[in-house]
């Protein structure tokens, strides 16, 4: 998995700078949208949750609200924002759930939509994304921490953060030739509303971060 994961701006009389942000209503993916409009981009996010309207009304994007476990929607998505600011030159899967518990006893309805959301959809944008992607685009995947690392009680998540992972070496292999650029980041504990449900919930003890050397969660 290559580092230095960037999605650099083109040059002078390149087409518009528009990227794709799933789950970029919020969390990370929100971030990423702010980033990326501070640099110049038009983003497009495509997401579930309805308050990425207001971010894209906010920013001047647009906003898809899209299940990314339906690669049909996806795809009516990717060509309704296409169609509206042109070829993509970027793509960031931020899309992602937890589920948290004892692997024993994880119930297989969480255990599924973990996969669907996290694996499953990023391997769904992706593909939906393919036909509008520029020459020399560039994908980034969230992967995380737990790819290469274990904590008890989320197995789920941890399988499909490897999965990520694994999607991103292939179609990186195989999307060279275009030329498409695929990578993945793997951020550790981030101040994010996932994190803050799991710490509420008491999922999460944030006496983790004694091994983060900052001893504090990640900021957006």
């Amino acid at each position: 998995m290559p580092s230095r994961t960037t999605i650099s701006p083109p040059g002078e009389g390149d087409p518009m700078k528009h990227a794709v942000v799933t789950g970029g209503a919020k969390g990370i993916g929100l971030g990423v949208v702010r980033e990326l409009t501070a640099g110049g981009w038009t983003c497009s996010i495509l997401d579930a949750d309805p308050a990425g309207r207001i971010v894209a009304d906010e920013l001047g994007g647009a906003f898809v609200r899209v299940d990314v476990t339906q690669p049909e929607d996806l795809q009516r998505a990717f060509a309704e924002v296409a169609g509206r600011f042109g070829s993509l030159l970027g793509l960031v899967n931020s899309a992602g759930i937890n589920r948290t518990g004892p692997s024993s006893e994880l119930a297989a309805a969480d255990w599924q939509r973990v996969i669907d959301i996290d694996l499953s959809g990023t391997f769904y944008a992706c593909q939906a994304a393919y036909p509008h992607l520029a020459p020399g685009a560039a994908i980034v995947n969230l992967a995380s921490v737990f790819a290469m690392r274990a904590l008890p009680g989320r197995v789920a998540y941890a399988a499909a953060k490897h999965g990520v992972v694994g999607i991103t070496r292939v179609l990186a292999v195989e999307w060279a030739d275009r030329p498409i650029r695929v990578n993945a980041v793997a951020p550790s504990w981030t101040d994010t509303p996932l994190i803050r449900d799991q710490v509420a919930a008491g999922t999460l003890d944030l006496a983790v971060l004694e091994h983060v050397p900052f001893r504090r969660l990640a900021s957006v």
